[in-house]
C-alpha cells in the first residue's frame, strides 16, 4: 500500500489544510514576542489576509500564549478577535509567567486580527503568541 502523502489530493482521505491535524503535523507554528505598549488596544498578530490581497481569505488559528514582564507586580489583559470576542486572559508577574498551550486552536473569524485589551500595563511585558495561518480562495455569493 503507497504511503499517505499530504501533499497530494488523490489519495481518499486527504485532510483538509485549514483542519487543525493537518496544520498540528504538517505547518510550522509562528511566534512573534510583541513589547506591549501603554494603549487600551494593539494588534498582536495582524490578519492573514485583508482587502489588499483581493479574492484571497486567511484564517488564524491561536495554539497558545505565552506572556512574561520584568516586573514584580501583576500585568495583563484579554486577547480578542477583531468582533471584540474574548479569546484568552493572560496576567503574569516577573515570578510567574503565563503559558497556555491548546491541543486543539481557537480559529478566529475570517480575515481577523489578534487584539490584546490591556487590563493592567507595566514596562517591559511581552506577549507571545503561537499561530497558524491558512489562505483559501474567497468565496463570493451572487
Amino acid at each position: 500500500m503507497p504511503r499517505y502523502d499530504p501533499w497530494t489530493k488523490k489519495r481518499h482521505g486527504f485532510p483538509r489544510t485549514d483542519s487543525p491535524a493537518f496544520q498540528r503535523e504538517w505547518k510550522s507554528l509562528g511566534s512573534s514576542g510583541v513589547l506591549l505598549d501603554d494603549t487600551a488596544s494593539q494588534i498582536v498578530v495582524k490578519a492573514a489576509s485583508g482587502p489588499s490581497e483581493s479574492g484571497v481569505s486567511g484564517t488564524l488559528y491561536l495554539w497558545g500564549l505565552g506572556m512574561c514582564t520584568t516586573n514584580s507586580a501583576a500585568a495583563g489583559g484579554h486577547i480578542k478577535d477583531d468582533a471584540g470576542n474574548t479569546l484568552a486572559t493572560v496576567v503574569s508577574t516577573r515570578n510567574g509567567p503565563f503559558f497556555l498551550q491548546l491541543p486543539t486552536p481557537i480559529k478566529l473569524p475570517q480575515n481577523s486580527n489578534l487584539v490584546y485589551h490591556q487590563i493592567i500595563y507595566r514596562a517591559e511585558s511581552y506577549l507571545t503568541p503561537f499561530y497558524s495561518t491558512t489562505r483559501e480562495p474567497q468565496e463570493t455569493g451572487t
